[in-house]
């Protein structure tokens, strides 16, 4: 090893240990599986209809509350927290539904409170909220019949191809 790496390694190890400045890295955007998804989504709706992901719950609700604090609290309960798909019609750009991939991480105990939160906050606002249980696979027919099942059929324009 030469010296100027070895210098770099150490000086890498010493702002691990004794906590140096933060670094950034490019992250993950969407998993593989929300990729798969998020492709078999956009043929299912058509033209018609944009898909928008990973949407912060703070965008899609208004608090109100006239009591400073509690509004604040409200707030609190919805700043990062965000959905895994938005459908917007493709014209107005007006929110249609909201569609949540669920993988095993859902089962936690934690991650099942913020989940009927989320639920409960969809059902105030009256935004359907589709859960779809993630697959290794998915299918247009299987996206469509969650859509239907979840009673969004109705909202949606007839579908187009492209």
């Amino acid at each position: 090893m030469s010296l100027g790496l070895a210098v770099l390694v150490l000086a890498n190890l010493k702002g691990v240990l004794f906590g140096g400045s933060a670094r950034y890295v490019r992250g993950r955007f969407l998993t593989r599986n929300e990729k798969d998804f998020l492709a078999v989504l956009d043929e299912a709706l058509g033209s018609n209809y944009r898909v928008f992901v990973q949407v912060r719950l703070a965008e899609l609700v208004e608090v109100q509350c006239g009591v400073a604090a509690k509004r604040q609290a409200a707030l609190n309960k919805v700043f990062g927290k965000s959905v895994d798909f938005v459908i917007c019609s493709a014209i107005a750009c007006d929110h249609v539904a909201v569609i949540e991939v669920d993988d095993r991480l859902h089962l936690l105990p934690g991650r099942r409170a913020r989940d009927d939160f989320v639920n409960r906050v969809f059902a105030e606002i009256g935004l359907p909220l589709v859960r779809v249980p993630a697959q290794r696979v998915y299918s247009v027919l299987g996206v469509r019949s969650a859509l239907a099942s979840a009673g969004i059929e109705g909202r949606l324009l007839p579908y187009q191809v492209r």
